[in-house]
């Protein structure tokens, strides 16, 4: 294994600069073919002078001394894009409601550019890395690692921290970084090379990509369907709710069913007393998925288990197999279902 910083990485820009993050630096970005992180200092005397990153990093030094600020140049989101970005890395970011992405084709000091005009300096952009950007699409075209991370406060954020790392040609990749290659057409989709065993396909995917699969898995084989607005960051017992969706004849729905679901891609161990606790009637489910993992119940282990109450509160487990999933997923009947951000690694296979 190649050391950390030679693999390929990827980051989201949040594009928001000002004191308050309210300017919109993300239009500016792809407007000018760049990614900045703020910190333009647009009172500042001397900024025409900044040639080369160095002389910006003295001058950003120089700048905190004398504004009485305690901010430290290794905690700032232009730290992260000047120093920790690296030639090979992908850069995220999203404008109105689309996603774009850009390789990083050289080190920050090749790329580096100090724009000191009204138009940089207006969208908090005068420090900045020249990129060229991709659009990709919509939150449905995009890693989950991408559209759903949620704790990019900062002005960067490296999005692939949890990510499988796999081998391109001899070249290390996180997953998110493969994709985003594939998006830039660095690397073609043919170069990763895919075990036999279908079961990696949970190594390419993130856990976003798999709730998304093992919900479609759901209302494949039940009729069970999302409700959106259950998936919560603060739900740690489950990750979202479903409805038993099954109708009768004349239009009607067959049962008041509520299903809650937790899924866990990798190689986690579930403890089936921590979530069973859930059910409060025998109109509930919960099911709990370790994808390379298992959960642990009154009976045998399996990847896969539903809880039901009964009548007298006694809790029925029903085992299911991983391999459940996998034929629904490489099924071509179900392929128009499977979004695009599965649907090109289920490709591989093949």
């Amino acid at each position: 294994m190649k050391k950390t910083e030679e693999i390929k990485r990827t980051w989201k820009a949040k594009g928001k600069g000002g004191g308050e993050k309210k300017i919109d630096s993300y239009r500016y970005f792809y407007d000018k073919g760049c990614v900045s992180c703020g910190w333009s200092f647009s009172d500042a005397i001397g900024r025409e002078k900044i040639k080369s990153l160095d002389d910006y990093k003295e001058f950003w030094r120089e700048e905190v001394k004398k504004s009485g600020l305690n901010n430290k140049w290794g905690n700032q989101g232009v730290h992260q894009l000047l120093d920790n970005v690296h030639k090979g890395d992908f850069i995220w970011t999203r404008i109105d409601g689309e996603y774009y992405v850009a390789e990083v084709k050289g080190t920050p000091e090749e790329l580096f550019s100090f724009d000191a005009s009204k138009d940089a300096t207006e969208n908090d952009c005068s420090a900045q890395l020249k990129v060229d950007w991709i659009k990709v699409g919509k939150e449905d075209e995009v890693p989950g690692s991408v559209s759903v991370y949620t704790q990019n406060r900062s002005a960067l954020s490296r999005v692939d921290n949890n990510d499988e790392v796999i081998d391109v040609k001899g070249n290390q990749y996180t997953v998110t970084s493969a994709f985003s290659a594939i998006c830039t057409n660095s690397i073609k989709k043919e170069d990763i090379k895919t075990p036999d065993n279908r079961s990696y396909l949970f190594n390419l995917i993130g856990y976003a990509e798999a709730e998304d699969l093992i919900a479609l898995w759901l209302y494949d084989k039940y009729g069970y369907v999302t409700v959106p607005s259950t998936n919560k960051i603060g739900t740690e017992t489950y990750e979202f709710v479903l409805l038993d969706g099954s109708k009768n004849k004349d239009g009607s729905y067959t049962k008041s069913r509520k299903i809650y679901i937790q899924v866990k891609n990798g190689n986690n161990i579930l403890e089936a007393s921590k979530y069973t606790s859930l059910l409060d009637s025998t109109s509930e489910e919960v099911w709990l998925v370790s994808t390379r993992g298992h959960v642990e119940g009154k009976g045998k282990p399996a990847q896969i288990k539903r809880f039901v109450k009964k009548d007298d509160d006694s809790i029925v487990e029903e085992n299911h197999d991983i391999n459940e999933v996998l034929d629904f997923a490489f099924d071509p009947k179900k392929r128009n279902i499977i979004p695009n951000t599965i649907k090109q690694w289920i490709d591989l296979f093949f």
